[in-house]
Formats: C-alpha cells, sequence, structure tokens
C-alpha cells in the first residue's frame, strides 16, 4: 500500500513555491517516509544556547517548543513520548518560562490544565493561567478563557464576560459579533436576571435615601436644639454608615447597568445580523478588497475509500475530485489530493506542509472517509479519530487522534486553516460547540477584511458534528459534499467560512429531509490548534 499511494513530496514544494493552480495527485517517490510516531507533535525542552557577555561566556535557559518527536530528536532536545506524556512532563517543560511571564507559556500551561492529560482536568487552575496570559494581550488565552466562561469551568458562568474577550480577541467592534439562536437565548435570560436585580437595587436605594434624610433631620433638629449628647454623635455615625452603604448600592447599579448595556448590544447584533441565514451572502464591492493581500491558498484534500479493513466507502474519492475542480477553477487553490491515505502518509504530509506554509497562506483541509470515537484510558471523555486506509476496527493503533491533528494544525504557520471534514464524528475535532459564532455581523468592508486577516483562524467546518453521517451512493456524491460544491459554484463573491458554514447546513437540511437523515452540520473553532478569532476567506477569481 505503501508503493501504491506514496507522495511527490518534492512536487508538491515545488507548487508551493510556484504558488500555481495545480492538482497534484499521490504518486510513488523514493523519499523514505517517516515513521507515525516520529510525527507525534510533543512538548520539547531544546538545549540551552551558549552567551556570550563581554568576555564571559554562559548558557542561557532551555527553550520550549512544540515540534514533533524527530524535530526534537534532531535538535538535541529532551521529550517524553506522545504515548507515555502527561499532564506532569507537559508541565515540566513548560511551567517554568510561564512563571517567568511568557505569555505564550502561560497559555499552553492553562491548555495543560484544561486538558487533564492523563487526569482529569482542572478547570480553575487553567483560568489563573489563562487570565495571566489574556491580561498580556495574547488572543488565544482570551478566546480560551472565554469559552470556560461561557460554559462555566472552573468559574461562575458569565455570558457578558466570555462575549467581550471574544470580541477583544477578534478585534471586532463592540457590536458586530455573529452569535447563534443559543447565544441569543442565554442573553435574553442574563437579559432578566439583570433586568430583575437593577430592580431590586433601585428599591434599596429609594429606602437607603429615605432613611438618609430622617436621619439628616434628626441631626439637623439636635443641632438647633444645642444638645450635644451622645444621641447626636450615635446620628452622625448612622448617617456615615448609612451614606457608605447608599454609596455601594450606587455602584452595584452602575455595574449592573453597564453588564445590561452590553447583553442589549449583543441582543441587537443578533436581531440584525443577516449572517446566519440564506439570505446573508452580501455582496462585496470588488474596490474595497482590490489592494487586501489575502494570500496564497492550498488544499489538502484526503479521499479514502478503498480500505484494507473495514468496509469500502462509496464516494470519497468522487468527492475529493468534485472539490478538487472546484476549488482549483472558482477560487485558484493550489491543490494536493491524496486517494486512500495510509497513517504515515497523512502524518508525512502534515509534517512538510509545516515547511512549505508561511504566515500568509491560507489552507483548507477537506477529510472524506471513516471516522470513530473511542474513550479515553486517560479520562472518561471520547475522543474522535480519522480512519486511515491501514485503520482496523479491533485496534486504535492506526487510527488518527484528532488531537494529533490539531496539534499539526497549531504548528502551520499558515494564517487561515479551515478543516473541511465528511465523516463520522467528525465535530470532535473542535471544542465543544460555542454560543458565540466568530465573526462579524457588520457590512463588509476594507477594515473588517483586514481584521479578520490579522488573527489565526483555525476552524472545522463537520458534516454531522459528533454524530455518523450518510455515505454516497455509488454514482453520487455524499450529500455534504454535494452541497459544499454547490455553495461554492454559485458564488461569485468573497466569502466568510461562517458564511459558507450557514448556507451549507440549509442544503444539507434540504435534502436530509428528503432522504429523512437527522445528520446536522457543525461549525467549531478549533481551540487546541490556536483559533485566535481570524476569518479564512473565499476569494473567486478575477
Amino acid at each position: 500500500m505503501e508503493k501504491k499511494i506514496q507522495l511527490t513530496f518534492a512536487l508538491f514544494a515545488f507548487l508551493v513555491l510556484a504558488c500555481s493552480t495545480t492538482t497534484v495527485v499521490a504518486k510513488e517517490k523514493k523519499q523514505k517516509l517517516k515513521k507515525a510516531e516520529d510525527l507525534y507533535i510533543v512538548d520539547c525542552l531544546l538545549p540551552a544556547k551558549v552567551r556570550k557577555l563581554g568576555k564571559m561566556t554562559y548558557l542561557g535557559p532551555k527553550r520550549p517548543i512544540k515540534t514533533t518527536a524527530s524535530d526534537c530528536s534532531i535538535r538535541g532536545g529532551d521529550y517524553v513520548a506522545y504515548d507515555r506524556a502527561d499532564y506532569r512532563t507537559a508541565l515540566n517543560v513548560w511551567l517554568a518560562q510561564a512563571k517567568e511571564g511568557d505569555a505564550e507559556a502561560q497559555n499552553y500551561v492553562g491548555e495543560i490544565f484544561e486538558k487533564g492529560l492523563g487526569t482529569e482536568p482542572d478547570y480553575q487552575a487553567a483560568v489563573t493561567w489563562y487570565q495571566k496570559a489574556a491580561d498580556q494581550g495574547l488572543d488565544r488565552a482570551m478566546i480560551n478563557l472565554g469559552y470556560l466562561y461561557e460554559k462555566g469551568l472552573g468559574v461562575e458562568k458569565d455570558v457578558v464576560v466570555a462575549l467581550n474577550l471574544y470580541r477583544k480577541a477578534s478585534g471586532l467592534e463592540s457590536d458586530s459579533l455573529v452569535l447563534d439562536s443559543q447565544a441569543k437565548e442565554e442573553l435574553a435570560v442574563v437579559e432578566k436576571q439583570l433586568n430583575k436585580q437593577i430592580k431590586a437595587a433601585n428599591v434599596q436605594l429609594k429606602f437607603l435615601n429615605a432613611q438618609l434624610s430622617e436621619l439628616e433631620q434628626n441631626k439637623v433638629t439636635l443641632e438647633k436644639t444645642g444638645d450635644q449628647t451622645a444621641e447626636l454623635e450615635e446620628a452622625v455615625q448612622e448617617i456615615a454608615a448609612l451614606q457608605d452603604l447608599y454609596n455601594k448600592a450606587q455602584l452595584e447599579k452602575k455595574e449592573l447597568s453597564e453588564r445590561l448595556s452590553g447583553v442589549d448590544l449583543a441582543y441587537r447584533s443578533v436581531q440584525e445580523s443577516p449572517l446566519l441565514s440564506p439570505e446573508g451572502m452580501q455582496d462585496i464591492d470588488e474596490r474595497i478588497y482590490e489592494d487586501v493581500n489575502f494570500g496564497r491558498y492550498f488544499a489538502l484534500i484526503i479521499g479514502n475509500q478503498d480500505y484494507q479493513y473495514l468496509d469500502d466507502l462509496r464516494s470519497p474519492l468522487r468527492d475529493a475530485q468534485n472539490i478538487k475542480q472546484v476549488l482549483e477553477n472558482k477560487y485558484g487553490f493550489s491543490t494536493l489530493v491524496i486517494p486512500n491515505a495510509d497513517e504515515k502518509i497523512i502524518l508525512n504530509t502534515l509534517n512538510d506542509l509545516n515547511e512549505q506554509l508561511t504566515e500568509n497562506d491560507n489552507l483548507l483541509v477537506y477529510y472524506a472517509g471513516h471516522g470513530n470515537i473511542a474513550e479515553s484510558n486517560e479520562s472518561s471523555r471520547e475522543r474522535g479519530y480519522w480512519l486511515p486506509v491501514d485503520a482496523k476496527l479491533e485496534s486504535i493503533s492506526h487510527w488518527i487522534n484528532n488531537a494529533v491533528i490539531s496539534d499539526h494544525l497549531d504548528r502551520l504557520k499558515a494564517r487561515s486553516v479551515l478543516v473541511v471534514a465528511d465523516s463520522c464524528y467528525a465535530g470532535q475535532l473542535g471544542a465543544e460547540a460555542s454560543s458565540f459564532l466568530f465573526g462579524s455581523g457588520s457590512k463588509p468592508s476594507k477594515k473588517s477584511l483586514e481584521t479578520g486577516l490579522s488573527r489565526r483562524s483555525r476552524i472545522v467546518i463537520s458534516s454531522g458534528g459528533e454524530k455518523p453521517v450518510l455515505d454516497g451512493t455509488n454514482e453520487d456524491n455524499s450529500v455534504f459534499a454535494k452541497s459544499l460544491v454547490e455553495v461554492l459554484e454559485s458564488n461569485d463573491q468573497i466569502l466568510r467560512d461562517s458564511v459558507v458554514f450557514s448556507h451549507l447546513a440549509v442544503n444539507v437540511k434540504k435534502r436530509n429531509e428528503m432522504i429523512r437523515v437527522a445528520s446536522v452540520p457543525e461549525m467549531k473553532p478549533i481551540r487546541s490548534a490556536g483559533h485566535e478569532g481570524g476569518v479564512f476567506y473565499f476569494v473567486p477569481k478575477k
């Protein structure tokens, strides 16, 4: 199988450098592929560099990085093998630098505590470290912290705080964040609670004000009579104490009113935003983006259909070709197509992309094939997997854990990465569904485009969330792939990822209703891959 589907990596490297609209299909190659276990991303502690100060030389601190086991070994670093690593070994790499104030290290420590890594998650510790990194302006930490506030993990649930963190991380204006219906419902509940609290605060203020007036009057009466007894002193103390309570009550009401104002603003954004409806495809004047640098576009397309040990599928190869054609012909992508890829091929390809893509590049990863879930040995949480063509049902040894995929996506230099996964349980790659859909609901402008491009984007659009999905037929494509191709083919404007998703979801829903299938596509941020609120744009060729 390896000889049958080996990739021409050198040819794809040339493709990336040339940035031509080219199709590269898997071919035999002489270069030896690295073992899968050598391509897992590990927490690596690189040797200290020798530094010189005048005539004196000394060793600097060891440097923590995330890289492949093979790269760490080549560079003389220390690491624990992926399948033996846990939160203790990970903390040994990152904690010292985090304590020294490095924001990126602080965020990684937060992620270690949130994931658990061999034990149950410690969300309170995660909140502490995310907050330290967020206070230094790290967008990724703001996204992570906002998620914990949104879900009430390790901190009291507060959707308004979450909303503000998402806005700040995404660089969006206060009224331009797009929300889904669940967020709207949650904000409505918060609004009701805040209105109730403000009403109670007004009653308390009225009562305190009446008491203050009465005490002030008593004080005036005592002063007029010239009575300087203990009764007057007591009145003065009571007035001071009551005034303090009154001031605190006013401050509390002010804070409640500010929170309510934030909720009202978010609620209006939901009401006015057209992006989550089929009518949301907005025209963007060519003059707006003619001088915006969207960067280069590449696609890695994997179609796994003919399995060695599992039941074959019927449409992934056809789906892959159709996706390739629309991306090339309509949007000018350079594409690499891998038919029937095994574990080693997939991981070697992802690893090579790290060396070939730059910070101005955009990558779409399309996967069609078997997927599955399994409970982790480390905790009770289930994990999702892509199943390469050499996967076996009774053993997960060749299954590719979603954590491995997200680790590679995190390592990539590419500015924007969109994973489109048409497989069972594909939604496991992203975080638990967030009520807040990153993106702008305001009218497209040069500023909004540049804002979306200024931050890292790591998004997954999956065919069925965390449930099984239906394969296509021998003559037809899958419902998901056909719907996606139709959305991209019928468009002639710049599309945000969220707009593509909204149209795709409508198309899939209509087709599934006809055949009575309940799978619903999902769009999620891949927080573990370093999503920072950026946007993946589809830009048609001129």
